[in-house]
């Protein structure tokens, strides 16, 4: 529902959903997120189709989650939703996830491209999406995204092949196959102490059907555990997401 300037959807944890400890999987998170997200716009009018019509769409470029806690099969939350700002052709969007006993148990934030289907390139926000989203004046809370380290030391790599189920509506790979390639790089050991308490993750090219990708990773034991990613195209020189992973103990 459409709440003030923003939006809320509540959602059920079904068994599907969950990861092996029974919690909702990270991949689940996301696409709340995104389903939310998605639900506000058709909310207030802009839509998917509304877009199509005229040859626009929204990609994702950035992604910024942490969780203080994953709720576990059976459990409803509430996602929240707000866009913060617009700026020539980018969309900035915060989420803050709650329990169904109102506390938050995660926050996220997102940067959004606003893209010429056609052209393949960044187009201009019109100015009335602003009214139509209900952007507030000024924004308190904002967190600014930070450039992620390079890796530089290969712990892990793993090959994939780009498939049909991983292409979205905008033709490409969703972003959530990119988190997902990432993840599998991480060790069983790891999963079994560690949970996942933040993600960062920068989308860089887009990927078609049929390419065959490399997910690397170096990880550090610094401060808890920490991981670097980055999804590369078959040569190992095109660089098509990078990551950081924060994680604590069980």
């Amino acid at each position: 529902m459409v709440i003030m300037s923003g939006y809320s959807k509540e959602y059920e944890i079904f068994y599907f959903q969950v990861d092996q400890f029974g919690e909702a999987s990270v991949i689940t998170i996301l696409d709340f997120l995104e389903d939310c997200a998605i639900a506000h716009s058709e909310a207030v009018g802009l839509g998917i189709e509304s877009l199509l019509e005229q040859r626009t769409c929204w990609v994702l470029n950035r992604w910024r989650l942490e969780m203080e806690r994953y709720p576990r099969l059976g459990e409803k939350v509430t996602i929240e939703t707000l866009n913060t700002g617009f700026e020539r052709f980018y969309g900035e969007r915060v989420f803050t996830i709650r329990d169904s006993q109102g506390n938050i148990i995660g926050k996220a934030g997102s940067l959004w491209i606003y893209l010429n289907i056609d052209k393949r390139r960044p187009t201009r926000i019109p100015l009335q999406f602003a009214d139509q989203y209900g952007v507030p004046e000024r924004y308190e809370g904002k967190e600014p995204f930070e450039d992620l380290p390079e890796i530089t030391d290969i712990h892990s790599e793993i090959r994939f092949h780009v498939r049909r189920s991983d292409i979205d509506t905008n033709g490409h790979v969703n972003n959530t196959r990119y988190v997902e390639w990432m993840l599998e790089g991480i060790s069983e050991e790891s999963l079994k102490d560690y949970r996942l308490h933040r993600l960062e993750v920068i989308y860089k090219k887009e990927t078609p059907y049929g390419t065959d990708i490399l997910s690397q990773g170096q990880g550090a034991k610094d401060a808890g555990l920490q991981y670097l990613h980055r999804v590369l195209d078959q040569s190992g020189e095109r660089e098509l997401a990078c990551g950081r992973t924060v994680w604590t103990k069980r």
